[in-house]
C-alpha cells in the first residue's frame, strides 16, 4: 500500500472519530443539505458517514481547511485541519 494513501485514511478516520460542531453549525448543516427533519444526533452521524464514505481520492486539502466531496451523499464538508470543526456542508452538485 502507498505510504500517502496510509496516512490520508488515517487522517480520514482521525477525522470522523473527532469531527465537532456547535449546534447553530448542526442547524447550517441541516438547512444547507435539507436535512430539517433531522434531530441533532441523526445529523451528527450523517457528517460521520459522509466523512467514512468519502472516497480518499476526493478528499482535498487546501490551506486551512480539509474538504471532503461526496459523490453518494451529494455533498461537500469544508473542515478545519485544525479543530476538525465542520465549517460548512453544501450540495454537492
Amino acid at each position: 500500500m502507498d505510504k500517502q494513501y496510509l496516512v490520508i485514511e488515517d487522517t480520514k478516520k482521525l477525522i470522523a472519530a473527532n469531527f465537532t460542531n456547535t449546534e447553530m453549525g448542526l442547524v447550517r448543516i441541516a438547512k444547507n443539505l435539507n436535512l430539517q427533519e433531522m434531530d441533532e444526533s441523526e445529523i451528527v452521524r450523517h457528517c460521520h458517514k459522509i466523512i467514512l464514505s468519502t472516497p480518499i481520492s476526493k478528499i482535498k486539502v487546501r490551506g486551512k481547511n480539509y474538504y471532503l466531496y461526496s459523490h453518494e451523499y451529494l455533498a461537500v464538508l469544508t473542515i478545519n485541519r485544525s479543530s476538525l470543526g465542520i465549517i460548512t456542508a453544501k450540495p454537492y452538485l
